[in-house]
C-alpha cells in the first residue's frame, strides 16, 4: 500500500512540476510574441520568476490537496506531518498570493501624473490586496472565515478580470491560485483540526 502511495504522489508531482514548466513556456512565448522587438534577454527571466509566484501556488496547492485528500480516504485521517503542511499552506499561500496581486499596483508610477495623483491611483490599485490582507487577518485563526473569504474573493476575481477569451490566463494567475486557497483552509477546519465531540444523548 505504501508503496501504491509512494508511486502516485511521485507520477502526481511530475505531472505538475510538467505542467507547470509547460505552462511557464506558454506565458513567455505569449510575450514575445507579442512584442519580439522589445523583448530583452532578461525579461523572461523576470516573467518566469514573478509568474512562478501564483503557478506554483496553483500547483503545489493540487498536489497538497489531493495527497491529503487521498490519505485521508484510506486512513481516516491525515498524518501529523501532512495536517502540519496544511494548516500553515494556505496562510503562507495567501501573503504570497497578496505580495503577487500588490505587485500590479506599481504600474500606476510609469504614469506621467503628480505625485498626489500617482499615490491616490496606487492606493485605488491596492485595494484588492488591502482587502484580502484584511481577510487574512481575520482568517488567520479560524479556517471556516478563510475559506469562505478566499472563496468569495476567487469567485470576485472571476466576475472582474475574467470577461473574455483574451483575459483567460487571469484563471491561472488569480482565480484558480484563490480558490485553491479557499480548498486549503477548507481542509485545515475540516480535514485537520479536530471537530468537538457530540453529545451523547
Amino acid at each position: 500500500m505504501d508503496t501504491q502511495k509512494s508511486q502516485f504522489t511521485r507520477i502526481l508531482l511530475i505531472i505538475l512540476i510538467v505542467l507547470y514548466l509547460l505552462t511557464l513556456a506558454v506565458f513567455n512565448y505569449t510575450n514575445w510574441a507579442a512584442a519580439p522587438e522589445f523583448m530583452e534577454w532578461w525579461m523572461p527571466l523576470v516573467n518566469s520568476l514573478l509568474l512562478s509566484i501564483p503557478l506554483v501556488l496553483l500547483y503545489g496547492s493540487i498536489y497538497v490537496l489531493v495527497v491529503a485528500w487521498r490519505e485521508r480516504k484510506a486512513r481516516g485521517e491525515v498524518s501529523p506531518r501532512l495536517a502540519g503542511i496544511i494548516h500553515w499552506a494556505p496562510r503562507v499561500a495567501a501573503i504570497l498570493i497578496i505580495f503577487f496581486i500588490s505587485l500590479f499596483s506599481l504600474d500606476v508610477f510609469e504614469m506621467e501624473a503628480s505625485p498626489l495623483e500617482l499615490v491616490g491611483g496606487f492606493l485605488i490599485h491596492s485595494i484588492p490586496s488591502i482587502a484580502m490582507s484584511a481577510l487574512l487577518v481575520f482568517a488567520w485563526k479560524r479556517p471556516a472565515v478563510g475559506f469562505v473569504a478566499f472563496l468569495t474573493a476567487g469567485a470576485l476575481f472571476a466576475f472582474f478580470f475574467v470577461r473574455d477569451v483574451d483575459s483567460l490566463p487571469n484563471l491561472l494567475v488569480f482565480v484558480f491560485p484563490i480558490l485553491l486557497i479557499a480548498g486549503l483552509f477548507y481542509a485545515d477546519w475540516k480535514w485537520v483540526r479536530p471537530q468537538p465531540p457530540v453529545a451523547s444523548l
